[in-house]
C-alpha cells in the first residue's frame, strides 16, 4: 500500500471518562503500551535468544488537565466525596480521605480518547481504554504565569472475560 499524508494526523483529543468529560488539557495526552517479556535462552546458542514470550502488557494514559475543578478532582481521586452546603449550593468542597484499601478495578471505568478533528459519530481514530482507574495522585503549581495544571495517570486493566487492555478505532466494529 503507498504512504498517504491523509493518514498523518493531529494528536489534540477530548477526554471521557466515564460519563464525565474531563474537559481542557495542555500539554499534550499521552498514552504509554509497555509489553513485558521474556526472553528464551538454551546453552548450546550461549545468550542469544532463541524464543520470545510475552508475559503481560501494561496501559497508561497521562493526562494533563487544565480544568481543575472540583468534580473533576472528584472523578480521578479514589476515595474523595464533594460536598456542598445545603443552604448555600455554590460553597463546596473536595474532602480526600486516604483512600487505604480501595480496589481501583472495582472503580474503573471506560476511558476515551476523542481526537477533536474528527465528528464525535466518527469514532476511527478512538483509543479507548475499557476499565481504567488512577490512583489520585496529583501536583499543581500556583503560578502567576502558567495555567494550574495537573497531570492525572490512568490504568487499564485487562477485562477478565476478553483479556482486552485497550482498543484502538471504532470500538464497536465486530467480526463478520
Amino acid at each position: 500500500m503507498p504512504s498517504d499524508t491523509k493518514n498523518v494526523k493531529l494528536g489534540v483529543c477530548n477526554v471521557t471518562f466515564g460519563a464525565t468529560d474531563l474537559g481542557y488539557t495542555k500539554g499534550g495526552v499521552e498514552v504509554a503500551v509497555a509489553t513485558e517479556t521474556h526472553k528464551v535462552n538454551v546453552d548450546q546458542f550461549g545468550n542469544t535468544t532463541i524464543n520470545e514470550y510475552i508475559l503481560g502488557r501494561e496501559v497508561t494514559v497521562t493526562v494533563p488537565l487544565a480544568e481543575t475543578t472540583l468534580e473533576n478532582l472528584v472523578a480521578t481521586m479514589p476515595g474523595a466525596t464533594l460536598v456542598q452546603s445545603g443552604t448555600t449550593p455554590t460553597k463546596k468542597k473536595v474532602s480526600i480521605t486516604t483512600g487505604v484499601g480501595i480496589s481501583l478495578l472495582d472503580l474503573a471505568q471506560k476511558l476515551v480518547l476523542h481526537p477533536t478533528a474528527n465528528l464525535p459519530a466518527n469514532k476511527t481514530d478512538d483509543f479507548t481504554v475499557p476499565k481504567a482507574m488512577t490512583a489520585g495522585q496529583i501536583t499543581f503549581a500556583y503560578k502567576k504565569d502558567e495555567e494550574r495544571i495537573y497531570n492525572v495517570v490512568f490504568t487499564g486493566y485487562p477485562d477478565p472475560a476478553t483479556g482486552i487492555v485497550a482498543i484502538v478505532g471504532d470500538e464497536s466494529a465486530t467480526t463478520a
